[in-house]
């Protein structure tokens, strides 16, 4: 990018107190933009110089090291991206080595004899100055960028307006991309020739990139558009202190430069504002539903009678069947800093989740709760209601996966129930299918109808009954595990997934025959059950299945 609050090398040659200096090795390089002037006492100054300083010094480092040593400097000065350097060769040396002169003038570094009797001082100065004031007019640029952009805003314009604005200012085409409600807001008006080619890169970057695209600082890279190559930038747009989106600036009619980078910056300000105001009435439309919902599953008939009511301005009919699917997000598994983070991915949940059911023609409310979102769907007709709900829980998933990925969430699909006042009940089927996916069931979406036992086991008016049923039967077997460290419960279970075939059992273990009989030797005994007997081997199997649906 050009530095329009540098100065060119050769503009300072030019100065009246460079008169008595020259341009001795580099000449290539003589445009290059000094944005800092530093002192070089000795070599090590390279490990905290930035690009565009120009370095003034003495040839007393050259004077006293190999040449090997001084092709280093230049070499990694070059590397540094420094401007050049300012040398007083008298009355160290006559001149540099020729080897220097020559390895500067193919790196194009620009290597300067300064004229002895003048301090560094006297060179600082004025190359300070002369930036300072270039600073100081890009800010007033900035400023009326600003002041320009803010006034779209106060007059009640839109994010599209502020990006026309700003790209008439920096001559150069502009996109927004909204991460949260996964917008791309474009200026179709832009008489760029390449714009919706650069449209397209950009929807291709943010859906394939593989890097943290949500990081605080500005992205930047090259792409080729109608095969010729054009900076891209792309300033994050923070909102809570996270990036809620990107405003990106292509290289496409001028080399982008340091004053659109920080008047984007300005932009990216007033652009968060729109957002947050988006986000709040989001946030308060979600509001309002939540508060619905918890009416209508509420066990106070005050309140349930008070949601029946409002039902039809959520275009419920009170005696139509309903079913709730709820999507449980997992804060621990997933990569989430902090509750502000999770507060912006379960509002992104809602939104997508709610666009990717407009298409459906179906009646529906998405409500949240902490870190659950619940989704009460209207069913006509309820022939395919299992089919259907799995179509809906596998699309939600996808658009999670697709558009978040770095979060972790479960899925559970209640039962369909004839009329609103007991779609409650559904709400309470899908809560236990997410509870099963912790100990009972590996999957990422799972339908109660579906969970067999566990619909029986899950009951909370049963847990007592069955914690007694499971230490009466299985609890002697787990306890004497833990105190010899032994792996007879594992044993138990592997007996019963080879259907006590015991050769099976020696292959699955890898322990011989002999091993795995004396196990079922010892199981018969600590437990007191006959594996022969029908009725002990299924009180010790269903003892099992408590013992993981309980987390015992």
């Amino acid at each position: 990018m050009i530095k329009e609050t540098g100065i060119v090398l050769n503009d300072v040659l030019e100065m009246d107190l460079m008169k008595n200096c020259k341009l001795i090795a580099g000449q290539d390089g003589v445009n290059n933009v000094i944005t800092r002037v530093n002192i070089m006492a000795d070599p090590d100054i390279l490990n905290w110089v930035d690009e565009g300083e120009f370095l003034l010094t003495t040839a007393y480092f050259f004077k006293i090291t190999s040449v090997e040593e001084q092709k280093k400097l230049i070499e990694e000065s070059h590397r540094k991206k420094l401007s050049g350097i300012g040398i007083k060769i008298f009355p160290y040396l006559e001149k540099l080595p020729d080897e220097i002169v020559e390895l500067a003038n193919t790196l194009k570094f620009p290597i300067v004899e300064l004229d002895y009797e003048i301090p560094f001082a006297d060179i600082m100065t004025p190359i300070f100055k002369e930036i300072f004031n270039k600073q100081s007019l890009l800010l007033q640029k900035v400023e009326n960028v600003h002041n320009d952009t803010m006034d779209v805003i106060l007059k009640g314009g839109s994010i599209k307006e502020i990006i026309r604005v700003l790209s008439r200012t920096v001559e150069n085409p502009i996109i927004v991309k909204d991460h949260h409600f996964e917008e791309y807001i474009c200026d179709e008006s832009s008489p760029d020739p390449h714009y919706d080619q650069l449209v397209d890169s950009v929807k291709k970057y943010f859906k394939t990139a593989t890097h943290n695209y949500r990081s605080v600082k500005k992205l930047e890279d090259s792409v080729l558009i109608n095969g010729e190559m054009m900076d891209r930038i792309m300033v994050p747009i923070l909102v809570k202190n996270n990036v809620y989106g990107h405003i990106i600036i292509f290289g496409s009619q001028r080399q982008v430069s340091s004053f659109d980078v920080v008047s984007l910056e300005s932009a990216s300000t007033i652009i968060a504002l729109e957002f947050l105001k988006k986000i709040s009435v989001q946030e308060v439309e979600n509001k309002y539903k939540a508060e619905f919902f918890e009416d209508l599953i509420s066990f106070d008939d005050r309140r349930k009678r008070k949601a029946i009511e409002r039902a039809n301005y959520y275009r419920f009919r009170p005696e139509a069947n309903y079913s709730i699917l709820t999507v449980y997000v997992n804060r621990k598994e997933s990569e989430i800093d902090n509750g502000d983070e999770l507060n912006q991915y379960i509002n992104k949940i809602i939104y997508l989740i709610d666009l990717g059911s407009k298409g459906e023609d179906r009646t529906y409310l998405i409500a949240n709760k902490g870190s659950k979102i619940n989704i009460l769907f209207m069913w006509d007709d309820i022939t395919n209601h299992a089919k259907d709900s799995r179509h809906i829980a596998e699309n939600i998933a996808h658009l999670i996966e697709q558009k978040i990925g770095n979060i972790r969430f479960r899925i559970g699909v209640g039962r369909v129930y004839k009329g609103i006042e007991e779609s409650y009940k559904s709400l309470h089927d899908a809560e236990k299918a997410v509870e099963a996916s912790k100990s009972y069931v590996e999957e990422k979406i799972i339908e109660f109808e579906k969970l067999g036992i566990y619909k029986i086991f899950c009951q909370d008016h049963l847990k007592d009954e069955l914690r007694s049923f499971f230490s009466s039967t299985l609890k002697p077997l787990v306890d004497y595990d833990r105190k010899r460290d032994t792996e007879l419960v594992k044993s138990l279970e592997v007996y019963f997934q080879t259907n006590g075939n015991l050769k099976k059992m020696s292959e699955v273990l890898y322990t011989h025959y002999n091993t795995v009989l004396y196990r079922i030797n010892r199981i018969q005994e600590i437990t007191a059950k006959d594996l022969d007997c029908e009725y002990d081997r299924y009180g010790l199997q269903t003892a099992l299945k408590i013992m993981h649906i309980l987390d015992l």
